[in-house]
């Protein structure tokens, strides 16, 4: 980690509400602070379609423009719990 990218906060997914608040900010990450979406299986704003979530892991991976370090955020929408963290994790 860099200095431009040490204050990212790491969160704790428990709930849909925590999930939706943390998606909100890492697209606050991408949008604002031009932090780079390196990869995931839906778009940021795409998690649920008509209601339904996407998919049962949701997961997004964005990296610091400064330094290159990786971010994941995943949540399990059907077990339920999830994270947003430093590093690319295996999910499956």
């Amino acid at each position: 980690m860099c200095d431009y990218c040490s204050h990212i906060k790491e969160v704790e997914i428990f709930s849909p509400k925590d999930y939706q608040r943390t998606v909100e900010y890492v697209k606050e990450l991408v949008e604002k602070e031009h932090f780079i979406f390196v990869k995931g299986n839906c778009a940021l704003d795409e998690y649920k379609q008509n209601g339904i979530w996407f998919a049962d892991i949701i997961y997004h991976v964005i990296k610091c423009p400064e330094c290159g370090q990786e971010f994941t955020c995943y949540v399990n929408t059907y077990r339920g719990g999830g994270r947003f963290k430093k590093g690319e994790y295996v999910l499956f």
